[in-house]
């Protein structure tokens, strides 16, 4: 589980200052940085392997009113995603939801 307390509202309004692109946000703790890129290229970008999985769960998310988040641990070399409501969830806390 990823906790990301005072992070989310950074994570929120980078995906809202792009909606309109359907982005993916990319989440760097060790950094403290959030990016939104545009979704296919990010996706092509992946090693093969998350690739097909990765572009699934991020056309599921987006058919259903969600969006997609990778938090990537630079530090143990870990990319993990997850898909969030467009609503604020209650506590800030995520369960892992795709690759």
């Amino acid at each position: 589980m990823v906790v990301l307390g005072e992070t989310w509202p950074t994570i929120r309004s980078a995906y809202e200052d792009f909606k309109d692109l359907k982005p993916i946000i990319e989440y760097r703790p060790q950094e403290k940085i959030v990016y939104a890129y545009p979704a296919s290229p990010y996706i092509d970008d992946l090693t093969e392997r998350t690739r097909e999985q990765a572009r699934q769960t991020y056309q599921d998310a987006v058919a259903a009113g969600n969006f997609m988040v990778f938090v990537c641990d630079t530090r143990d070399r870990v990319l993990r995603s997850y898909v969030f409501p467009l609503e604020e969830p209650g506590d800030g806390r995520i369960e892992r939801a795709g690759s």
